[in-house]
């Protein structure tokens, strides 16, 4: 990266990139040839600020070259380019806008998985003629940061061409099931948000109050089709203390039921999810260390990720408690 002079007021960094990468899957999970992957890429930054007003803008192109031991290689040229903006209105609200143009170059599996795939339990089938996935997204966010209270909410919109995806074609090999890389068009729609509540800072110690929470929908633009393994929306709240050298948490997560789903794939009930955690630390010259106790799943709830491939199989821990001790050199 070379960081150039300031020019009209603006500042940037441009840079280059090389990745050579050599992929083998062996025994019996080789499900992926022998696949050589060279490539190089070209980025720059620059970012110019103003009274109230900052922009910021980007670009890069890249050239990748993936090339299996069994069949013919594939080259590929992203090019991606950034923009985005934010306008403080005062010193504690601010708006801010992104827009980019993001485009990527299928990975190893993607291209010649062929085979059974034994960590996500399938038989894996790549799809050598996948193209570059392109994607367009724009995002509005407003920020709030005052003595008492902080937050951020921003919503987004993200336009895919030639979305890759892995697909469940309800056929079994060996008693697995069979799914497919391929590529559609699909559009993302989401929000997520964030408030933090300073509620006290005393005698007694300092109290935060955290509210959040996130949703995303995400659908075939032919059909109107659901996306396979799209995260569900989750709302949550904990409660943050800490005094000299102590702290502690205790907080709730509810993930919702996920009904929204492809062809072939289940839905998963959603779950409530009470962790805490409390920690002493202390400071020295050089280096610093703390003595800590996390309690998870609290309530001991059966609770399936639906984003897992596994997720019928295998289910988050149940009620847990660590104890532990951490050194920061």
């Amino acid at each position: 990266e070379l960081t150039h002079q300031p020019f009209g007021g603006w500042k940037g960094v441009v840079g280059l990139q090389f990745l050579s990468r050599e992929f083998e899957a062996i025994g019996e999970e080789a499900f992926v040839p022998k696949t050589a992957t060279d490539g190089f890429g070209v980025f720059l930054v620059e970012q110019r600020r103003w009274d109230r007003l900052a922009i910021e803008v980007g670009a890069r192109v890249d050239q990748q070259d993936s090339d299996p031991a069994d069949s013919a290689s594939r080259d590929f040229t992203p090019v991606s380019v950034s923009g985005g903006a934010s306008y403080r209105f005062n010193d504690a609200v601010h708006l801010s806008l992104n827009l980019d143009h993001a485009e990527r170059a299928p990975v190893e599996e993607e291209l010649f998985a062929n085979g059974p795939h034994i960590a996500t339990a399938s038989f894996e089938i790549g799809n050598p003629e996948l193209k570059v996935e392109a994607a367009n997204q724009a995002e509005l966010g407003i920020h709030l940061d005052s003595d008492r209270f902080e937050a951020n909410a921003s919503v987004y919109y993200n336009r895919f061409n030639n979305f890759i995806y892995l697909v469940d074609t309800g056929v079994l090999v060996d008693d697995l099931p069979v799914r497919q890389w391929t590529q559609a068009d699909a559009r993302f729609r989401g929000v997520e948000g964030e408030v933090i509540w300073h509620a006290a800072d005393n005698a007694a110690g300092a109290f935060d109050v955290r509210f959040f929470g996130d949703s995303v929908r995400a659908t075939l633009t032919n059909n109107g089709g659901n996306l396979p393994r799209i995260v569900p929306a989750r709302v949550g709240a904990d409660l943050r203390w800490s005094r000299d050298r102590w702290r502690a948490s205790l907080g709730a997560v509810r993930t919702s039921d996920q009904d929204d789903v492809a062809a072939e794939e289940s839905s998963t009930p959603g779950y409530t999810l009470v962790d805490a955690h409390v920690a002493w630390h202390a400071d020295r010259e050089r280096f610093a260390w703390e003595v800590f106790a996390d309690a998870t799943n609290l309530t001991d709830r059966d609770a399936r990720v639906h984003t897992s491939f596994l997720k019928d199989r295998v289910p988050l821990p149940g009620r847990g408690v660590s104890i532990g001790f951490r050194a920061y050199f």
